[in-house]
């Protein structure tokens, strides 16, 4: 927590400190304290939309953001102030949407590559266009992001999508790591339902014949405002339903387990930011409404008025008060225990 403190004060800083203040610090010492606070995950979301429609996720969702694809050239700006502002992150290729959708995806790893940058990649894998240029850009990790081993599991989860499709393309890209010689990591995450979970195994299995590495994780309801939504009984029915048959996690039980922790800060805001395919700053990577939750241009907005907008956002009062801050993060908490154990309470089961 002392780390989340001393990155939300540097950020008050940038945002606030007057800028004959900012120019008495030493060129060396800016670059340590960025090197050090600054943001460490940058999430852009390369294209607008995605191919599937899971349930759980907002991009399935009957009301969507605007679709759209990003251009190298707005990238290659965006990666240019990304280096800049926020040596040493992570780029992750993706938030809300699936980034394998983009044809040119192996090109936007290279550029963040070329500019001494992590790239990451999570994908549903139903698409696959050309594993040897994937392969060969080498992004420092791939997420394959599935629910089942047989179709008519899978597809709960993941609707619209094919399983056998997803194994036939993790069959691909192994081959063209190999071929490639690529140290990319590889991961299947097998979210995991009360539906589910006879498939973990065999899921495991086949994964580890191919070289992957494999995790399974009690999938959870998303983005923040649904959850929010939720807990206060305006979620459309379907939805509902879907969450209160379907999640091992109780959300509301979740939620309420945040109470000891609401007075801590929030990480969501200090550790990354979140762009969509058209280069706006998004509040937060846990939020999904661009109408409601967008900042600014990154290309076009200083960095000071970025940091300021999003540290004096009114939404993150009323999240922060609900605890929604540390629900959205809970792998990375100390609530993690007993999220598992509500877990596997609701899935029936005496082990994760």
């Amino acid at each position: 927590m002392a780390r989340v403190m001393a990155k939300r004060v540097f950020q008050m800083l940038v945002a606030h400190a007057p800028g004959r203040v900012k120019r008495l610090v030493p060129g060396r010492v800016k670059h340590w304290m960025k090197s050090r606070y600054a943001r460490r995950n940058v999430l852009i979301d390369i294209v607008g939309s995605c191919n599937l429609e899971c349930p759980s996720c907002p991009s399935g969702a009957a009301e969507r953001n605007p679709g759209g694809m990003m251009s190298l050239e707005t990238f290659e700006r965006i990666i240019d102030r990304v280096a800049s502002e926020y040596p040493g992150t992570t780029v992750d290729l993706f938030n809300w949407t699936e980034p394998l959708l983009h044809p040119q995806i192996a090109q936007f790893v290279q550029i963040t590559r070329a500019h001494r940058l992590r790239s990451s990649i999570s994908t549903n894998l139903n698409i696959l266009r050309d594993p040897d240029a994937l392969a060969a850009a080498q992004p420092e990790s791939i997420t394959v992001s599935l629910s089942g081993f047989t179709q008519p599991v899978y597809v709960i989860g993941h609707k619209g999508g094919d399983v056998e499709r997803v194994k036939g393309n993790m069959v691909r890209l192994s081959h063209s790591l190999l071929k490639a010689g690529s140290r990319t990591r590889v991961e299947v995450y097998f979210h995991k339902y009360r539906h589910n979970l006879h498939e973990v195994s065999l899921m495991r299995e086949y994964a580890s014949s191919l070289g992957f590495l494999f995790k399974a994780g009690w999938a959870y309801y998303m983005p923040i405002e649904r959850v929010k939504s939720y807990v206060e009984g305006t979620l459309p029915g379907h939805e509902r339903e879907f969450v209160e048959s379907r999640f091992a996690l109780n959300i509301k039980r979740a939620v309420e387990a945040t109470e000891p922790f609401r007075h801590e800060p929030c990480a969501l805001i200090s550790s990354s930011l979140a762009l969509d395919c058209r280069g706006t700053v998004q509040l937060c990577c846990a939020v999904y409404n661009s109408k409601k939750f967008s900042i600014g241009s990154l290309l076009d907005t200083p960095t000071e008025t970025i940091e300021k907008k999003i540290l004096t956002h009114p939404y993150c009062d009323g999240c922060m008060r609900n605890g929604l801050h540390i629900y959205a993060l809970w792998h990375e908490h100390e609530i993690r225990s007993e999220y598992e154990r509500i877990a596997r309470e609701g899935s029936g089961t005496q082990s994760g």
